[in-house]
């Protein structure tokens, strides 16, 4: 027989970006039903997508409220930057318009390692396409922060690394995180790597961050690494650049991301 099915579902979504906010959703069917047990299987079928479009809308709130709150975290989609997981603590106390410079300042690098690794030509941030409205972060700064005075090739001759790939947006649908690293393959001594160029490396900081796109590398399809590589921006040698970090502790830096992963959760509840 032809009947018509009627589902809703409702709550208070109280960590949102306006407070307390209550949705209410209401879907109706008709469709031909033989048996009261498949009008139960339909109307759980009906509540799901109710409530899968609440939960959807209660992380468009929080996300929203965050990004009001704190305009020094970044979100892919609705999923939180491996950057803004390890770092949000850590630079709370760092001013908005500094934290916009050093993002700046690695965009630049970013944006010349991967024209160098598309073109093959090593040119001034100045000459990369996308790059201007860093390079004004930049000039108009406080912080004075450099971009065009170190010299990946110089680095590439000294350590060679081969088969470089530039980064893509990488993301966790089972931790949800997402993010970008520079170099998402290349080979050192013949074994498959990831790497990030950094202006200061930090071993803890920035190895949980390459573990963290390992993670996610791994979960969409690509076959396991065997190390990470910090490459130093180094402006201040007379090389333009200064020895590799590496290190081949990818479970135990992916274990401490997770429990950054946790944190952030529970601070932020997303």
């Amino acid at each position: 027989m032809k009947v018509k099915l009627t589902a809703g579902f409702s709550g208070v979504i109280s960590t949102g970006s306006y407070e307390n906010a209550r949705p209410s959703y209401l879907i109706e069917a008709e469709t031909e039903i033989s048996s009261p047990d498949e009008i139960e299987k339909r109307l759980a079928e009906l509540q799901e997508i109710c409530q899968r479009r609440f939960q959807a809308d209660e992380q468009h709130l929080i996300i929203e409220r965050i990004e009001r709150e704190r305009s020094d975290l970044r979100f892919y989609n609705g999923l939180p930057s491996v950057t803004s997981i390890i770092n949000w603590d850590a630079d709370f106390f760092v001013s908005p318009d500094e934290l916009r410079q050093y993002a700046a300042q690695g965009n630049l690098y970013h944006a010349q390692v991967a024209h160098f690794i598309e073109k093959g030509e090593w040119v001034s941030a100045e000459r990369v396409d996308g790059t201007w409205a860093d390079l004004i972060v930049l000039k108009k700064g406080s912080l004075a922060l450099t971009y065009d005075d170190w010299n990946f090739p110089a680095f590439l001759k000294k350590y060679p690394i081969e088969k470089l790939e530039n980064g893509r947006t990488v993301k966790s649908d089972k931790h949800k995180f997402a993010g970008t690293s520079d170099v998402r393959v290349c080979y050192y001594d013949g074994k498959k790597t990831l790497a990030d160029v950094k202006r200061t490396p930090d071993k803890l900081k920035h190895f949980k961050q390459c573990a963290a796109y390992i993670l996610a590398e791994v979960e969409m399809g690509e076959p396991p690494y065997e190390q990470m590589m910090l490459i130093p921006a180094n402006g201040k040698t007379e090389q333009g650049f200064s020895k590799p970090i590496i290190s081949t502790e990818i479970a135990q830096f992916t274990q401490m991301f997770l429990k950054d992963r946790e944190a952030f959760a529970k601070r932020f509840g997303i």
